[in-house]
């Protein structure tokens, strides 16, 4: 059986787990604080999600990746290698609030968080579906 991580607890991060969960699949989640921080939000979302460091959640065979896009690159800096393992990116270019896109020099998000996980096979998904969808009972 495959691991599953997620590096990120805000919005979609979180969303992700509850949506795991409610199918009874295990997942470590992470954030840039540690576990302790994220004790209250496994505890809510059930036992099948445990609160982990992100070097830990980062050696699943298939890590989700759901963080702010200005810190993507030190939330991933110091991962294992990924050698072949499945990361699911789940981010946008947006920064602020309100949002604004984020100048990408002619160059897709994909493509440069792909740079970031070097060796991983990345696959692009999530990052059109609002959180409260993705984490509702509707979204099953």
């Amino acid at each position: 059986m495959n691991t599953i991580g997620i590096i990120g607890a805000g919005a979609i991060g979180s969303a992700i787990a509850r949506a795991l969960a409610r199918a009874g699949i295990g997942a470590d989640i992470s954030n840039s604080r540690g576990p302790a921080p994220l004790e209250s939000l496994v505890q809510a979302i059930g036992p099948t999600v445990s609160a982990v460091d992100a070097a830990e959640a980062g050696r699943a065979d298939i890590v989700f990746v759901a963080v702010n896009w200005s810190k993507l690159p030190a939330a991933l800096a110091h991962l294992p290698a990924w050698a072949g393992r499945i990361v699911i990116d789940a981010n946008n270019p947006l920064e602020g609030n309100p949002p604004k896109l984020v100048d990408l020099n002619g160059r897709v998000s994909c493509e440069l968080f792909s740079e970031l996980v070097p060796g991983g096979r990345v696959v692009k998904a999530f990052n059109h579906l609002p959180a409260a969808l993705l984490g509702s009972e509707s979204a099953r």
